[in-house]
Order: structure tokens, then sequence, then C-alpha cells
């Protein structure tokens, strides 16, 4: 570990120097390397385990991975549901660091003659909090909105674009410290419950959201407000996410042509599953169902 320089969050001045979306191959192996700045990585979907500084986690969707400079890591992807990282490189107290947008060593893999000249300031927050390796992030956050916009914003060439991506990545930072500082309570309803398992059994057909209200007893609006308390997500958002899990299957362990698991599954055509499929996995179905077809 580098030393670290004594902070407030006040004085944070965030540089996003890289951004991208990475998708394993199935079981996939990333060798050790050493990071030059802050990553933070979270997993958007699949699953996997990884390395920081000799100590192993498993990586599953939702969580994030936070890898000071210094600390030297390794991925290996899971073998059936390979994960789908989404990083974001920064230096938090610009210009700390030579390393410039879009530098593609922001890591190295020689990390026994690695220039620690050419590393991030590390950091130490005086009001005493300390950025964990590893969080799960709420359904309810929405602030992760924020982090993933900066990959979708990273490659703009336009002017701006730089201070537009320090705003994102701290719209991001601010609410996620104060989420490690005081966590949203639990929240359980045995009626929602039986909702998320309704709505997790695929049917081809679509129920309306005003048909299971009345299946539970109460109002439709109120079962809004029930469900996004315990989900933090809509119930069609929900269902819609079950249905492209479901896909996800489909496309790995069949050989049903995409048309057909869209029809399965209740979209309204293919160019809606597609395009929600995308927006969800970062990737097209025929692209998903290539990572395993080619390395399995």
């Amino acid at each position: 570990m580098l030393q670290q320089q004594a902070v407030s969050l006040s004085e944070v001045r965030s540089r996003v120097v890289g951004a991208s979306f990475y998708p394993f191959k199935p079981g996939q192996a990333v060798p050790t390397r050493f990071a030059f700045v802050h990553t933070f990585t979270f997993i958007v979907s699949g699953r996997g385990r990884m390395t920081l500084n000799g100590e192993a986690y498993m990586a599953e969707a939702r969580q994030l991975f936070y890898m000071e400079p210094g600390t030297l890591h390794s991925f290996q992807a899971d073998s059936e549901e390979p994960m789908v990282h989404a990083s974001v490189y920064v230096d938090l107290l610009s210009p700390s660091t030579p390393k410039q947008k879009g530098d593609r060593q922001l890591n190295t893999y020689d990390y026994l003659t690695a220039d620690r000249s050419l590393c991030a300031a590390g950091v130490q927050f005086t009001e005493g909090f300390v950025l964990p390796v590893c969080s799960r992030i709420p359904p309810n956050a929405e602030w992760i909105d924020s982090f993933l916009s900066v990959i979708e914003l990273f490659p703009e060439p336009f002017p701006g674009t730089d201070i537009l991506l320090r705003a994102r990545f701290e719209a991001f930072l601010i609410p996620y410290i104060r989420y490690l500082l005081q966590p949203t309570p639990d929240f359980y309803d045995p009626r929602i419950a039986k909702l998320i398992q309704w709505l997790g059994e695929i049917r081809g057909e679509r129920i309306p959201i005003a048909a299971w209200a009345r299946r539970l007893g109460i109002s439709t609006a109120y079962l809004y407000e029930l469900f996004r308390r315990q989900t933090g997500t809509s119930p069609q958002a929900y269902e819609l996410r079950a249905k492209l899990d479901k896909a996800k299957a489909y496309l790995r362990e069949t050989d049903l042509p995409v048309t057909e698991i869209a029809c399965r599954l209740g979209f309204s055509s293919l160019h809606y599953f597609t395009r929600q499929f995308t927006k969800q996995m970062r990737e097209t179905p025929s692209h998903y169902r290539s990572r395993f077809r080619r390395h399995g």
C-alpha cells in the first residue's frame, strides 16, 4: 500500500482517467496486476472471484469493489455465468498522477517493478470513514446510475466532457459514502414477498399490476409504494429483470432462436427484447450467447 494523504471529503478533486464495461468469457482469468489509480468496479451481472492484495472475494451482481492505488488484484470469472464489470478509474486528488484520460496502462502485470511514482495519491479521510474493499449496493440506490453514466459518457470527445465526468462520478461518490455511514434499513412485507414470488414465475402473457393488487387486497397505488420500499424498483422493472434472467438461461443452455426466446417470455417484439437485454446486460443477446459458444 502506498503512502496516504489526509484530506476531508470536501477536498476531493476527482479526475476520471478511464471507464469501461468488460464482459468476461466463461472461466476467463486475469492474472495479478498492479493498480496505478483508484479503481471502482461494479458487478453488473454474473459472478466470479476477485483477489485483492491476497484476499479472495466472491463477486456477484450488485457488489462494488474498491481498489486503492498499489492494489494487487486478479479476477476469475464463473464458468457458467461469467461476470460483467463496470469499472471507473480515477485520481481522487488530481493532479496527483501523470496518468491521462484514456491511458491504457492504468494497471500493469509487471507488479514487481511497477513505477510507484506514476500512482495517484492515496486518500485518508479526516472524517474517519474508510472506503470498504467490497460492499453490496442496495436495489434502491439510484446513485449507482450516476456511476454507470460515467462509463457511458467517457468516450465523448466534446468540450467540457471531463467536467461532466467529474460531476457524475462525485454524484455517485457522495451518496455512496452517505450510504456507508447510514445504510438504509431493511423492510419486509409478506404481501410483497408473495408478489415477488408471482413475478418470478415467468409467463408468456403479461398480468396487469392492478390484477396483482386485487389478489393482495390492496390498492394499486399502495402496492407500488410497498414494492418500491422493499425492492427499490417498480413491479414492472422487477418482472423485466426476472424475464431477462430467464432469457440468459435460454441463451446459455439452449439453441432456441433469439426470436423464439423473446416470444416465449412475452416480449412484444424482437426489437424491444434486444433493446431491453442490451440496456440491462451491456451486450446484445447474440453477443452474450457467443461468449459461451466460443469458449464453452
